[in-house]
């Protein structure tokens, strides 16, 4: 299946990944009537279905992505937002850029290879634990089968239905993340897969707050 996926590129401006959040909290406290662009229900309670606007740093650079519908309040939100204040510091934005693609989205009968552009989240409390206390051998296999998961996920967040099974294959190193102000443990490095992944999107948890984003590799990305 075909997706639309509206990128708008907050030019002139020099982020790092930490900020990423900072711009995602500033826009949902400003435009809390789009549940898009927080995920929260209130009450304490999330929308935990894949994230239809994610916000990232690539390299270095602020960009939002919305799919589909959502490119909508993209557009409706960054016609009056002229400057972000991210607490510590106010980002103005003097240019925006706006590009819109069509993407694919499906499994493939080749083998296609990607590599994660930040870290992928890919461990809860309980998987944690066994990820540890297991050996190497076993490790790959704990994180094949949670990136599979997280494929499936994000293709049925989407509205395509897998018609073959999922094929992954993962060289990956942990790497240590700062996240919500406690240290965890991500992943970075290269897998190979038989579905497309439209670049820019991301897999595992926090995708919205620009972890596990996806890039083809041999496209130089950085």
């Amino acid at each position: 299946m075909d997706i639309k996926i509206l990128t708008v590129r907050l030019e002139g401006n020099r982020v790092e990944s930490r900020d990423i959040p900072k711009i995602r909290g500033y826009l949902a406290g400003r435009f809390p009537q789009y549940l898009e662009l927080h995920n929260h229900l209130g009450e304490n309670k999330f929308n935990y279905g894949y994230p239809v606007i994610q916000y990232k740093s690539i390299n270095g650079v602020p960009n939002i992505l919305a799919i589909n519908e959502a490119s909508k309040i993209l557009i409706d939100i960054f016609y009056d937002v002229k400057e972000i204040d991210m607490k510590d510091k106010v980002m103005s934005i003097l240019e925006k850029g706006y590009v819109l693609k069509t993407r694919e989205l499906k499994t493939t009968e080749r083998m296609i290879e990607y590599r994660f552009l930040s870290p992928w989240l890919a461990l809860n409390q309980e998987n944690y634990e066994k990820f540890i206390n297991s050996d190497s051998g076993e490790r790959v296999e704990i994180l094949k089968k949670i990136l599979t998961g997280n494929i499936l996920s994000m293709a049925k967040g989407l509205g395509y239905c897998v018609d073959k099974p999922i094929e992954v294959f993962v060289n990956l190193r942990p790497v240590q993340v700062n996240y919500k102000n406690r240290k965890m443990i991500g992943f970075k490095g290269e897998f190979i897969t038989n579905f497309i992944i439209p670049d820019y999107l991301g897999l595992g948890k926090s995708v919205a707050r620009g972890f596990g984003t996806v890039g083809r590799v041999g496209k130089g990305f950085v």
